[in-house]
């Protein structure tokens, strides 16, 4: 029995970490690049970067929240629902010319690359739909909550975010994902 538990944990760890590997985030603030110390990253109140290194998908669902229970409960920590998985992803604009993110605890966001003119990252990424590195400028958060803009330099609570692949059936239900990454943001 023992041996069995060993078995399953290990191989949960194992998928775990495969999926870490397929999407990568690292950030970029005063030309600096700052590993999230076990998915939290401390930032100054200032702009930054996502930087995304991404193998196997072109494109993944990115949710952000400033709510720790709905964070804890995507992640499996609690069990709340969550309306992420229920919705499909909102599309953003094209190259990003607004340097902003979308919180919002009801829709994730879709962000791809299948090329260099079609991605929702700043100009100039690189790589093929299959291997790709791109950054996402971020100078400001809209909340849908409020239907508002905020520049980092008013945020105060910590940000939450949840990168994962849906699989839909043919009537668009949710009928599984795969957490790809998750961290948080931490405001000095």
């Amino acid at each position: 029995m023992k041996t069995l538990l060993l078995t399953l944990m290990l191989s949960l760890v194992l998928g775990f970490a495969a999926a870490q590997e397929r999407v990568n985030v690292r950030i970029k603030q005063d030309y600096k690049l700052i590993n999230g110390s076990g998915g939290v990253f401390t930032l100054k109140k200032s702009p930054f970067k996502f930087v995304f290194h991404v193998k196997g998908t072109d494109g993944f669902l990115i949710a952000f929240t400033q709510q720790d229970d709905i964070y804890r409960s995507a992640i499996g920590e609690a069990d709340l629902e969550v309306m992420w998985f229920a919705n499909t992803g909102m599309a953003e604009g094209l190259f990003n010319s607004e340097k902003s993110v979308t919180i919002s605890d009801e829709a994730p966001s879709y962000w791809y690359f299948t090329g260099i003119t079609e991605h929702r990252f700043d100009p100039h990424p690189q790589g093929t739909a299959q291997e790709w590195m791109a950054e996402r400028s971020v100078d400001a958060f809209y909340l849908t909550e409020f239907s508002d803009t905020y520049l980092i330099k008013d945020m105060v609570r910590p940000l939450y975010f949840i990168i994962y692949s849906p699989t839909y059936d043919e009537d668009y239900n949710l009928i599984d994902k795969q957490i790809l990454y998750h961290g948080q943001l931490q405001w000095k």
